[in-house]
């Protein structure tokens, strides 16, 4: 296939990519949380959960989330720490701090109601090009074509060609010709490239572009290895007879607004307690992003102290606490 990309949308159009991926979509689509109870509420939380975590994740938590915080509305109520309880888990707690962020300002200028143009959503924190896009389409059945690696994948692999994810969009808005709902298409498209075409062994045998589709029964591998840089980190578990030290203020960068146990980065904290004895409990691998954490805990006992930067909680409500998924690993 070779042409400029109208062409290719002229292509598309001719061999009815749109109406047969949306008559697909009618027999086979995912039955989602966020689509079972369709609101402008949950489109936007099921978008910012989705951002770097699988469906799957996203699916056995939303619920547990939705159970809190049922609307935009409800978070007028809530503090931050409250949503990052509850988030705990899910990772890149950024995406948390940008949500609560993003809804005070739906909730303050937007009157709790979620904006239907690209440039007041971009505004809100952690809404990028692809996140305002699904929105659109999914969220308000504006003509909009959200671009995600799977969609990318699916109209590379139909035409042949390594596109621009810009370029895509513009297949896309070549081949439809009249007005549709711009919501199924997205949808079926996100399902579609999860269910057939996927990354790994894509199942050409029942495609309904096979036909016409350059890529057609070629053996797609993962073949790619993730770099991920190797680091060694020793947190510190203190216990006097009741509590647990936490630190509000840690070296390691990683976690913003939790308080964070103690590690051997807290030079100066540490310098000031004068640790012996000390007893290694565990040790395992963590992965934080692109790195892979040896970590290492060490528990000392000791008597409760007050030094600037420490906080002491009680064992029988550390439970409570909003903490990540590290440092939950580390007190179990």
């Amino acid at each position: 296939m070779k042409g400029n990309i109208i062409e290719f949308g002229e292509f598309f159009h001719k061999n009815k990519f749109i109406p047969l991926i949306l008559h697909w979509f009618k027999k086979n689509q995912r039955n989602l949380y966020w689509r079972k109870n369709r609101s402008l509420y949950l489109t936007y939380l099921s978008e910012i959960m989705l951002q770097q975590t699988t469906v799957k994740t996203v699916e056995n938590k939303i619920s547990e989330i939705i159970n809190i915080f049922p609307s935009f509305n409800s978070f007028k109520t809530k503090k931050l720490e409250h949503l990052l309880k509850v988030w705990s888990g899910l990772g890149y707690y950024n995406r948390a701090e940008n949500l609560f962020k993003a809804v005070t300002i739906i909730n303050n200028i937007y009157h709790g109601e979620l904006p239907d143009n690209r440039d007041s959503l971009i505004s809100l924190p952690g809404v990028g090009k692809y996140t305002s896009s699904a929105i659109l389409a999914i969220g308000h059945n504006k003509k909009s074509f959200p671009v995600d690696v799977n969609v990318k994948r699916l109209i590379q692999r139909l035409s042949g060609l390594k596109l621009k994810d810009d370029e895509v969009e513009n297949i896309l808005n070549s081949a439809c010709k009249k007005k549709i709902s711009y919501r199924s298409l997205a949808e079926s498209m996100m399902d579609f490239s999860s269910i057939i075409c996927k990354k790994n062994n894509p199942n050409c045998s029942k495609c309904i572009f096979s036909n016409f589709c350059e890529s057609a029964f070629k053996s797609f591998e993962n073949n790619k290895n993730i770099k991920r840089n190797n680091k060694q980190i020793d947190f510190y578990l203190i216990n006097s007879p009741l509590h647990i030290c936490f630190i509000k203020k840690p070296k390691f960068q990683y976690y913003k607004n939790f308080i964070h146990l103690p590690s051997n980065l807290d030079e100066e904290f540490i310098a000031n307690l004068k640790l012996k004895n000390k007893e290694k409990i565990k040790s395992f691998k963590f992965v934080i992003t692109n790195n892979l954490f040896q970590i290492n805990v060490y528990k000392f006992n000791l008597e409760k102290f007050n030094i600037n930067n420490s906080v002491w909680i009680e064992k029988s409500k550390t439970k409570q606490l909003a903490l990540p998924t590290l440092f939950k690993r580390i007190l179990n």
